[in-house]
């Protein structure tokens, strides 16, 4: 027990310490800048990590900020979704709060996609499928992911006799 138990309880420990690691923290802190139902919604002191993270303006960031706050206060604003509504008719004002909340939007989105598929590799490439090779393992993983596309079935059966006129194989 003890040869399972450990190991398993020092990688999540590991995996726990990278995902929670002071940097992600300050990182999503400042990510919680644009959402209004966070404590720091248009918090100047920390916006820093997110800018930096974007390559935004930090000054006129923080700047834009200081505007914005008494146009909204007045308003109701529940999500971040209300929040970019209420900024589209001034977009251009406020270029540098615009970029950061469409970054910040999509942000959790790409890192789903891309925990996903670490997830359906580990699973389609096991200890027994060690030998396989990147491009099977690729487009292993595209067909693992991908699930909802329509397959063509005799596109495929057409193509394959294209590619093996010599072959004499019994489809059923």
């Amino acid at each position: 027990m003890n040869r399972i138990y450990f190991p398993l309880i020092d990688c999540m420990l590991v995996e726990l310490k990278d995902r929670f690691s002071s940097q992600t923290l300050s990182l999503l802190k400042s990510i919680s800048t644009v959402y209004p139902e966070s404590v720091n919604f248009l918090n100047n002191d920390d916006v820093s990590e997110f800018s930096q993270h974007t390559n935004a303006d930090t000054n006129a960031l923080k700047n834009e900020f200081v505007v914005i706050k008494p146009l909204i206060q007045s308003k109701t604003i529940t999500n971040v979704i209300d929040f970019l509504n209420e900024l589209i008719p001034l977009r251009e004002a406020f270029p540098q709060t615009m970029r950061m909340i469409k970054n910040a939007i999509t942000m959790p989105v790409s890192q789903v996609t891309c925990e996903r598929s670490f997830s359906k590799m580990k699973i389609i490439k096991s200890y027994l499928r060690n030998s396989m090779s990147d491009q099977r393992l690729s487009d292993l993983t595209v067909l693992a992911i991908e699930r909802d596309f329509e397959v063509d079935f005799e596109q495929v059966i057409d193509k394959f006799s294209v590619n093996h006129k010599n072959s004499r194989i019994l489809l059923r």
